[in-house]
């Protein structure tokens, strides 16, 4: 075994290797052992961030391009700058000390800030926490809902509703993110360089990305962005500025993308990812027909 801690950017042939490893992780688990955050960071512009590669033996040779192969990559760790991290070990490489190894490397790096993502809290998860002396610290739900009727969404006095304009309504919509999510470590952050990269993805579609606006100033009061990957409709975000919290809006708002995913995108299933702390959220969820499908655990040092 060898494990190697490298600085952002990884080279494309290394990022296209552990791409292909959370794939295959993916397939055999039933569950993404990666976030969208951190595939998008394997291959850009992010010093902060720490990769940890595991390899079965010594590191993949070196190509005529002069960048590694990592053929025989097994495992891999990222740590961003707040501390949040993740790890995926190739399912034929399991149980063989990979998972314990990247952990303990993980927290060499980020010490007691770190938190560890275990997505589906796959069997043995708990049990390599409580081996490295952590413990369960945040919960978050994996939902799905599958075709349905809905109600139509009933919106407050004074609101109306297009769809976000790129370029024009980012700073905008930046501000209201922040205010809505302040509270929430990953989502409340978000800069306008991790705007951009998702305004470029592939599954961008701004028909799906809907603001609801103040008539009366013209200022951004709540927005619902949906995203369609692989045939599944996803409830990407939804968020409403402080001042028309409980007003109705997000239940509206939340009514407006299930509609735009169900009838205009001919969807039979959405999901969604919602905070284990956030209990009126899913209990509007609930009462929409979603249904746990996985829970998703962060741990800590204790």
């Amino acid at each position: 075994m060898t494990l190697e801690a490298v600085p952002s950017p990884l080279p494309p042939a290394t990022a296209a290797a552990v791409t292909e490893l959370a794939r295959a992780a993916a397939h055999s688990d039933g569950v993404n052992p990666l976030s969208e955050r951190t595939l998008l960071h394997l291959d850009g512009e992010h010093p902060d961030d720490v990769h940890v590669l595991a390899y079965e033996g010594d590191p993949g040779t070196i190509e005529v391009t002069g960048l590694q192969s990592a053929r025989n990559l097994v495992g891999y760790a990222a740590l961003s700058p707040d501390g949040s991290a993740e790890l995926v070990v190739a399912p034929d490489f399991r149980r063989q000390g990979f998972g314990t190894a990247l952990l303990r490397m993980l927290l060499d790096h980020g010490g007691s800030r770190t938190r560890v993502w275990a997505h589906g809290r796959l069997p043995g998860s708990d049990e390599l926490a409580r081996r490295l002396g952590l413990e369960v610290s945040r919960e978050l739900y994996f939902l799905r809902r599958t075709r349905a009727s809905l109600p139509d969404p009933v919106w407050p006095d004074g609101i109306a509703v297009r769809t976000f304009v790129p370029g024009q309504d980012d700073a905008a919509w930046l501000e209201v993110n922040a205010a809505a999510f302040a509270d929430h470590p990953e989502q409340g952050s978000w800069t306008a360089e991790d705007l951009t990269e998702r305004l470029q993805q592939p599954w961008f579609d701004p028909n799906g990305f809907f603001l609801a606006v103040d008539s009366a100033t013209d200022a951004l009061a709540g927005f619902h962005w949906t995203k369609v990957e692989d045939g599944v409709g996803e409830v990407y975000v939804v968020g409403v500025s402080p001042s028309h919290q409980g007003s109705g809006l997000g239940k509206a708002l939340t009514l407006q993308g299930l509609h735009h995913l169900q009838d205009d995108r001919d969807l039979d299933s959405i999901v969604l990812y919602v905070d284990g702390t956030n209990t009126a959220a899913r209990a509007l969820y609930k009462s929409l027909g979603f249904a746990t499908a996985a829970l998703d655990v962060q741990y800590a040092p204790a």
